[in-house]
Formats: C-alpha cells, structure tokens, sequence
C-alpha cells in the first residue's frame, strides 16, 4: 500500500475536511477517456478541469493509487476523485453533517 503524502498542501486541506467536516472546494482535472461504444469506437474525450464542492468522506488506496470518496451536493450523489487529479483545494465554512448510510462501519 503507498503511503499518502501527508505534507502535501492539498491533502492536509483534504483530512483537515475529512476530520472537521468541513465542505472542501476542489479543482479537478479529470483523465482522458477512451470510449467503445457509440460509434466512433475508439473517441477520446479529453480530460477537463472542473471545479466542485464536495463533502469528503475518506482517502481510499485502491491499488498504487489514493482516491478522495466524498459527496457532490450538485450532482446528488457520492463521487470518487483521483488524488493525483486534484489540482487545488481549500476549506470552506460550511460544515456539513454526514449521511449514515453512507459510513461505512
């Protein structure tokens, strides 16, 4: 498992949100995709950056790779952000209470 930079700026704003509950605000690059179907197979849409508040929840290590698992208020729905893709991050004010259900135990 590899270790997590904790010196890194934007991962202690991302466990500052996590343990404070605090809404973070992120800019996000997201990573090309290449896509099979429809037609053309084999088009590739390139990655765009993107800017969204989310509610983090947790930092996963999944493989060699660490990804944030937070709450995107706008799209409705939890969302999993590659670490190496969040190009900023800083806390906001809000604070933010977390949904039960989607704690895992």
């Amino acid at each position: 498992m590899p270790k997590l930079n904790t010196t890194n700026k934007i991962t202690r704003v991302l466990i500052d949100g996590i343990m404070n509950r605090q809404v973070i605000k992120i800019r996000y690059e997201k990573t090309p995709k290449v896509f099979k179907r429809p037609p053309p197979a084999g088009h590739v849409e390139q990655g765009e950056t993107v800017t969204r508040n989310i509610e983090p929840y947790e930092i996963k290590h999944e493989g060699d790779k660490e990804f944030l698992w937070g709450y995107d208020p706008k799209a409705k729905h939890i969302k999993k952000f590659n670490i190496e893709g969040v190009k900023s991050a800083r806390l906001l004010s809000k604070v933010f209470k977390p949904n039960e259900a989607w704690i895992q135990g």
